[in-house]
């Protein structure tokens, strides 16, 4: 079963098809998982493939990697990043959101096998916000933008039209860091050591 995944590693398809597919495999392979049924969940990464090949459906592609990535002791495989990575990598070169937000959240903690690279992160979570309009990604590159020293970074008008999105779309901890960090009048660090951790304490 190491291989029976990593197979995607080589295909990713350009058009998306969305297909119900997807959450029907990723059912069956909690349900097989929960029960030790090998099968069931075998049945769920058949599925997944069907998905992502046949079907062109590219959240089937996001689920594979990270199932990938988390492996599977009842299968009888480890978690191998390396792969994930490679899928996930892929997808974000088609603007897949999700991808793109993973692997922003990835480069700022340096962690899921990739290098940190704050840079790169941002322009990550810019291209979310300004093509798939997600409200996370606006508060979290408003938050790098106000938070870098590097010169052109902290320009306050894209930092006000970020954070000001995120706080109109409700995101946790927005309102807060415009009132605390930006609107305050002076700069305060955060000194954040894992945006995941500090963005599920919001």
């Amino acid at each position: 079963m190491t291989n029976f995944f990593l197979i995607i590693t080589l295909f990713i398809v350009q058009s998306v098809v969305a297909s119900p597919l997807t959450d029907g495999a990723l059912r069956l392979i909690q349900v097989g998982n929960e029960i030790g049924s090998r099968d069931v969940v075998m049945r769920g990464q058949s599925l997944l493939l069907k998905g992502a090949f046949d079907l062109n459906d590219l959240d089937a592609m996001y689920e594979s990697s990270k199932q990938i990535r988390s492996g599977n002791t009842l299968m009888g495989y480890p978690p191998q990043p390396r792969g994930a990575n490679e899928i996930l990598i892929k997808l974000v070169r088609q603007s897949y959101d999700p991808a793109l937000y993973d692997y922003g959240l990835y480069l700022l903690d340096g962690d899921g096998g990739f290098v940190k690279n704050e840079f790169l992160a941002l322009n990550l979570f810019e291209e979310s916000f300004e093509v798939h309009g997600n409200k996370n990604s606006a508060f979290i590159a408003a938050v790098i933008r106000n938070e870098s020293l590097v010169p052109g970074t902290k320009e306050t008008r894209r930092i006000k039209e970020l954070i000001t999105f995120a706080v109109l779309n409700d995101v946790k901890g927005a309102a807060d860091y415009q009132a605390q960090h930006v609107d305050s009048g002076y700069w305060r660090s955060l000194s954040v050591k894992s945006w995941k951790d500090w963005l599920a304490n919001q």
